[in-house]
């Protein structure tokens, strides 16, 4: 997989619990990743790239309830803490919390994580990237701007940021039948002491079969059986659609969006688009 040149022209490929992100301009590898093996099997290795400060960095699971993020130049851990385990005096940091696939908003200022808690249930967070690495290394387990949604069962669906106030989550349930959740990360409200909700702006049914989100900025762009659906966010109309199209990739500068066949390649270019971050 190909990450944006913007972002230091790494690539990765995951592998359950050990990764690697290597410069592509010198073919080295740039960092050794090791999400831990409890349950590594349950959720794609935690990695995403963004921009702080001018420096590249990587957002990556070090543990399964725990996140760093590493200056890909230097090498610096930038979120140095202490392990929370035991009784110590980081003891009420311990995050009872298996962190899952992670991606940026549009604007590189928060994260998304898709993670999970036992007895299993989904359960996606947001917080703020620059607060973690400015103000709180334990921002990501449970700061001031860490917020979550527990309205969803399941985890590794489908998930897009349509901007940067709006957050498409793909749920199914028990029975199979499947739903959009349009999530504002913005929106919080204070269910009990410290427990922070992020609230949903509009929910509406999709048929199962869902094979990827996307967005043209405005619109859900849902991959399914049919081809690309593009979706009304706030009410789950149709708007188009382009039969037989079903991409698996979307480039983050243009927002061109791929479908790779055993011969060809198809390509569908969103006529409005803004680069996005990470």
């Amino acid at each position: 997989m190909c990450l944006d040149a913007a972002v230091g022209r790494r690539w990765f490929r995951t592998a359950g619990r050990y990764g690697t992100v290597v410069d592509l301009t010198t073919g080295s590898p740039a960092l050794e990743l090791d999400g831990g093996d409890y349950c590594c099997e349950t959720v794609p290795f935690a990695l995403a790239f963004a921009e702080h400060g001018g420096r590249a960095v990587a957002v990556h699971r070090t543990d399964w309830n725990r996140l760093d993020v590493t200056d890909l130049a230097s090498g610096e851990v930038l979120t140095a803490r202490n392990s929370p385990d035991g009784d110590g005096e980081d003891a009420g940091h311990d995050f009872d919390y298996f962190h899952g696939a992670l991606s940026l908003s549009p604007d590189g200022t928060r994260i998304y994580d898709g993670g999970w808690v036992w007895q299993p249930w989904g359960m996606p967070a947001v917080w703020s990237l620059a607060a973690w690495l400015r103000d709180n290394p334990y921002e990501s387990e449970g700061g001031p701007s860490h917020a979550v949604y527990p309205e969803v069962s399941q985890w590794n669906r489908p998930v897009v940021w349509i901007d940067d106030g709006r957050i498409a989550v793909y749920d199914r349930d028990d029975a199979g039948s499947g739903t959009v959740h349009v999530l504002d990360p913005a929106s919080i409200e204070l269910r009990a002491p410290g427990v922070r909700w992020i609230k949903a702006v509009a929910t509406f049914p999709w048929p199962v079969g869902v094979f990827g989100f996307f967005t043209d900025g405005e619109h859900l762009l849902i991959a399914d059986e049919a081809g690309l659906q593009g979706v009304d966010i706030t009410g789950g109309r149709r708007v188009f659609a382009i039969d037989g199209f079903r991409p698996a990739r979307q480039d983050r500068h243009t927002g061109t969006l791929i479908q790779v066949g055993s011969a060809s390649a198809r390509l569908w270019t969103p006529p409005k688009w803004t680069a996005r971050a990470g």
